[in-house]
This record gives structure tokens, C-alpha cells and sequence, in this order.
């Protein structure tokens, strides 16, 4: 949406006080995500501008916002962002631009300018597919988003390689279920045969290739030999289980099993050595008990993820496990979610502290001339962007997005402190 608006001519401004235009993207996969989001539209609507109200609150509550916020002037939902500019333009106007530059685009695959990012130089996340087949009891996304889309290869190889050309130097793959991708394509190409074809585009760039939000039933044997051999792909991969219980995982509409989830573990240390795991887990689903946590934390300990993402179950509206039975109370809820992630980060700081000593190679991400710990930003392959810590770097660099070599010097909690070194 920033990219067609800015095409379409229209200026970008740091301070909503100056904006003509307010355009506010939102979260509703969560009761709590939506919550916030109301409260950052509420807050758009104090300036004096006209408001757009855009992404997955809208879609989910199609047709109730408009008696309930009068103050936007505008809602869009997902399927609806290449509207923008049609939108804006009903709002306050056509943009003052050159006739040479104005374009009409009938959807985001045929636009293709400098692609744009909110996420910094070095770093772009690039998604592959939009919604999921899945149903799994606890989960608005497919309320939301509808099946999956994939993207065809060709479209998302054209992107990678123009956020390369604008600076980025990792690309992380991300989707509603990014190890479903291809599945409605003609042919039924895989996530596998997508990494090589990344890994063949950009190869001679020196580009990371980064595989988030894998379920665990798309992990196959060509998967995990794309990422143990395909050139520029990191050894590291993003696979939410939700839990190991296998009579809530069936109520969750998954497949699995502690033994399952365990044997897949041990499969991918063996057949990718190094690989960094990170996975998300669910406490307090309706019907969980003190043995099913129990076992959790059991499996926790003996799987030693480097990374886990816990939150307490919540009853999302429209999802059948906010219907179920057994629903276990919030303070339960809180109490396990706290001592899971007491265990976890025990875990996990323990396995970045062993990393002290070692020389790595890192991207910079941003420079941070006030911090004590070090002039500069930067993450190894180790570390996924915005969600694994970072690394605090003393030493020359060439700057943001540039590579260095770093020996690992400190660490606490899940950041370390780095030193530039010759090899």
C-alpha cells in the first residue's frame, strides 16, 4: 500500500499532525491484537485527517465497524489493499504527479517498482503464499484470510531479487504455513524446490534465504536437504508445534505426537548439524491438565529448542475451541505460560552463552552510536530478525547491511557482544 501511494504520488510524513491522510494496517488474530488495534485507530482519529482503516480487523468484522467507528472514513480489507490509491484519492484528491509517472495496476503481481520496507535496510520478509487450509480449532486466520494462495515462483524470484537490489541482505520467507506453499499450484511445487530456485536467483549476492512459520507436517526429507545443502539458505528453521500431548493436538485439529515431534527434532540435528530451531507452544487449550503440562515442560527439556514462543490459550470468537468444554482458567493459564517460559529462557541462555568464543559471520543491521555494548546492531544466521536477540558490535564496519566477521565475546539473556576480527 505505502509503495502504490507513494507511485501514485502521493507524499510520505513523519508526523501524523501533517498528513492529510491517515492509513492504519491492523491485527485481528488475537483478542488482544484487535484490542490494540482500535486504540491505534481511535488515536489516528484525533488529528485532523481523513482515516483509513485497513488488514485484518476489517476483514474479520465485515460489515459491523462502520456503526461502531464513525470516525473512519474508510475500510479495506485484506483482499482489498490495491485499492488504496482508488480509496485515498476519493478521500482527499488526486496527488500532484507527473503524467509520466502515473500507472494503473490491477493488483500487487503486476506492480513492480522499488519495492519498499518498514523493516529496515538489511532485512526484507518476503511472503510466499496468503491464508491457510488448515482449520485447526483455535485459529481466526482462516476466518480472516481465507485458503491459501500461493504465489507463483517467478513472482516471488522477482521480488527477492529486487529487495536485494535495494539493499536487503537476508530474505525471510514467511506465510500463514510457509511449508504449504505450491500446494495449489499447477504441478504442486514444494517449499523445497522454491529454496533452490531462490538459492540459484540470488546466488553471487551473498543473500541469506530464511524459512519462518513452517508447520510440522510439511517437513519432508527434500525440505531438509534444501536447507542442509542449498546454497545461501541458513540453518535454521521456525516449526510451532503448539504443544506434545497428542489428545489436544487431535482436539486442535493437528497431527502429532511428543514421540513425533521428538523424532523430527533429532532427524533435523542429524541431517543439517548446526540447525537452529525455534518453535511456539500453547498453554492452558481446553481440556489441558496438570499431567498434559506436565509433559510439555518434559518435552521442553529434553528437546532444548534455542528459541520458544509461549502464550496462554485465548477463545477466539468464531473458533471452535472457544466453544469446547474444559476451558481452563486464566490463572492457570498465566501460571503455566510463566513457567514455561521461566524453563525455555533457561534453555535458551544457556545455548547463547555457549556461544561465547566462537567467530561467526553477522549482517549489520543498524548503527546505535549511544549504546555502551557497542556501536552497532547486527544478527548471525542463528538469530531470525526481530525475534531471536541480537548481536552488539565493537569494531569498523562498512556499514548498514554490510557483512563482518565477529568473535562472540559476551552474552546475556538472548543478546551477545561481538568483535570485529580478521577471520
Amino acid at each position: 500500500m505505502r509503495a502504490l501511494l507513494l507511485e501514485a504520488g502521493y507524499a510520505e510524513v513523519a508526523d501524523a499532525a501533517d498528513a492529510s491522510v491517515c492509513v492504519v494496517n491492523t491485527c485481528g488474530f488475537l483478542a488482544e491484537a484487535t484490542a490494540e488495534s482500535l486504540e491505534a485507530v481511535l488515536f489516528a482519529a484525533e488529528e485532523d485527517a481523513a482515516l483509513v482503516m485497513c488488514g485484518c480487523v476489517p476483514s474479520r468484522y465485515e460489515g459491523e465497524l462502520e456503526q461502531e467507528l464513525p470516525e473512519v472514513d474508510a475500510f479495506l480489507g485484506v483482499h482489498e489493499e490495491d485499492r488504496i490509491v482508488e480509496v485515498v484519492r476519493g478521500l482527499v484528491g488526486p496527488a500532484e504527479i507527473d503524467p509520466s509517472r502515473a500507472h494503473d495496476f490491477a493488483s500487487f503481481e503486476g506492480f513492480d517498482p522499488l519495492v519498499l520496507r518498514t523493516t529496515g535496510q538489511s532485512v526484507a520478509f518476503l511472503k510466499i503464499a496468503e491464508g491457510c487450509n488448515r482449520r485447526c480449532a483455535f485459529c481466526a486466520i482462516p476466518l480472516i484470510r481465507g485458503p491459501l494462495r500461493s504465489r507463483e515462483a517467478k513472482d516471488i524470484i522477482r521480488e527477492a531479487k529486487a529487495l536485494v537490489r535495494s539493499g536487503a541482505r537476508e530474505i525471510a520467507l514467511i506465510a500463514q504455513d510457509t511449508s504449504a506453499w505450491g500446494h495449489d499450484l499447477e504441478g504442486r511445487p514444494t517449499l523445497a524446490s522454491l529454496l533452490w530456485e531462490l538459492a540459484r536467483a540470488l546466488e553471487g549476492t551473498d543473500t541469506w534465504i530464511r524459512v519462518l512459520y513452517a508447520q510440522p507436517e510439511g517437513i519432508d526429507d527434500a525440505l531438509i536437504d534444501a536447507l542442509a545443502h542449498a546454497p545461501g539458505v541458513v540453518r535454521y528453521l521456525d516449526l510451532p508445534l503448539q504443544h506434545c500431548a497428542r489428545h489436544l493436538l487431535a482436539s486442535m485439529g493437528r497431527k502429532g505426537s511428543r514421540e513425533a515431534f521428538s523424532g523430527l527434532v533429532a532427524k533435523l540435528r542429524e541431517r543439517v548439524p548446526g540447525i537452529t530451531l525455534r518453535t511456539t507452544v500453547m498453554c492452558g487449550y481446553p481440556g489441558e491438565t496438570d499431567a498434559d503440562f506436565e509433559e510439555l515442560c518434559d518435552f521442553l527439556s529434553e528437546t532444548a529448542f534455542d528459541y520458544v514462543a509461549v502464550f496462554p490459550f485465548s477463545p477466539e470468537e468464531g473458533t471452535r475451541a472457544a466453544t469446547l468444554g474444559d476451558q481452563v482458567d486464566e490463572e492457570t493459564k498465566l501460571e503455566h505460560t510463566q513457567a514455561i517460559r521461566d524453563l525455555t529462557e533457561a534453555i535458551g541462555f544457556k545455548r547463547i552463552a555457549e556461544r561465547v568464543g566462537t567467530v561467526v559471520d553477522a549482517i549489520i543491521d543498524a548503527e546505535t552510536p549511544d549504546d555502551p555494548d557497542g556501536a552497532w546492531l547486527a544478527h548471525a544466521a542463528f538469530q531470525a530478525p526481530a525475534s531471536d536477540g541480537v548481536i552488539h558490535v565493537n569494531g569498523p564496519v562498512e556499514g548498514v547491511g554490510s557483512r563482518a566477521r565477529l568473535r562472540l565475546v559476551d552474552a546475556w539473556c538472548y543478546d551477545l557482544e561481538g568483535e570485529v576480527c580478521d577471520g
